[in-house]
């Protein structure tokens, strides 16, 4: 792990001196110049996928830009993922969180990041954007937490904040507000036929993201395949970071390697992403939502070297990405304490 995180460093320091900026003129550049640019923070709570794994926990992103929080995607093990990270501010103080699409990996953290969230001092809703279904989802979860809900309410506990408030939304900009842009766009992840083996037409159910901040961007590209018509060609075009999801085939005949590779067509490999990264060309590409999770950094970097020569690393849960005038790779760091001192969680 140590000799990871060198490379990690490493890489950083090559980033910086790529966009034109050395370490010491970012410590010269003063707060005026971030403020005006800028700066996108993304830390990598869980980069796996359905497969459960000892070093990958499921999909969960923490975008941090300026007063702007939120997540995206919350899939297993978020929450605890979250409290490693950030602590009881983090668990405490997020309140909005984006859904690519509605898979069980990417969404069945939501109730419990709401609940434990609210349940130790949030008293805003909790604020779910999604494609459609995800106002019925979040009705059910909500349904399903009812007994839970009266419960705590019978022993004191606020019912301020206590509930999930979620957008069914279309392609489009779904916020606009304090420099904080955030593009919803539609990407091809549609359910295999069994026996032909072909995506069935389901179309308008998985998205992808594009967030801008005072200059600064990232594209999250949700699970996707790769197609002429990606409109990660579009939204993602000289980004700074294009963050995508990826799949290694799987060797052999086994059942289970053939149904993993069942799964190819409606995810992408690395070269199909070197195509994207190659044709978007942004400062720096980022591997996660790993398929399968044991697969190597070096594997998936030197799959797509071929065909796309740029910066492109592969993240670990817990690294962080800060996205401004350079792109900087770090391993995580705390923004929070873990001793719990709220005093409004039970009404005096």
């Amino acid at each position: 792990m140590k000799n990871v995180w060198q490379r990690m460093r490493w890489l950083a320091v090559c980033l910086m001196i790529v966009c034109g900026m050395t370490a010491a003129q970012a410590s010269d550049s003063g707060p005026s110049t971030q403020d005006e640019q800028g700066v996108i923070k993304l830390t990598f709570l869980g980069t796996g996928a359905p497969r459960p794994s000892e070093k990958r926990s499921g999909p969960a992103i923490l975008v941090e830009a300026g007063p702007h929080r939120f997540l995206v995607d919350a899939g297993s093990g978020a929450r605890e993922q979250m409290f490693r990270s950030g602590g009881w501010e983090l668990i405490t103080g997020l309140d909005t969180i984006l859904i690519t699409h509605l898979h069980y990996d990417h969404m069945i953290d939501v109730p419990d990041i709401a609940m434990t969230g609210w349940m130790y001092g949030r008293r805003v809703p909790m604020t779910v954007y999604g494609p459609k279904g995800t106002k019925d989802m979040s009705r059910h979860f909500m349904k399903a937490l009812q007994w839970d809900l009266d419960m705590r309410r019978l022993v004191g506990i606020p019912m301020e904040g206590s509930n999930i408030v979620a957008h069914d939304i279309k392609p489009g900009v779904i916020l606009d507000k304090d420099g904080l842009k955030i593009t919803a766009f539609e990407v091809e992840h549609m359910p295999i036929d069994a026996e032909t083996e072909e995506p069935l037409p389901f179309y308008g159910q998985t998205l992808g993201f594009r967030v801008d901040y005072k200059g600064r961007s990232v594209v999250f590209s949700g699970d996707t395949r790769s197609t002429p018509k990606s409109q990660l060609l579009v939204h993602g075009k000289d980004v700074d970071v294009m963050v995508h999801e990826v799949q290694v085939p799987s060797p052999g005949d086994s059942k289970e390697a053939k149904l993993a590779n069942m799964s190819l067509s409606v995810h992408t490999t690395p070269a199909q992403a070197g195509y994207i990264f190659q044709q978007t060309k942004p400062r720096m590409a980022v591997y996660s939502h790993i398929i399968p999770p044991d697969t190597t950094g070096e594997q998936l970097v030197a799959e797509t070297k071929p065909y796309y020569q740029g910066p492109v690393t592969t993240a670990e849960d817990f690294m962080t990405i800060t996205i401004g005038a350079g792109i900087v790779i770090g391993e995580q760091a705390r923004s929070g304490t873990h001793v719990f001192e709220k005093s409004s969680v039970v009404k005096d």
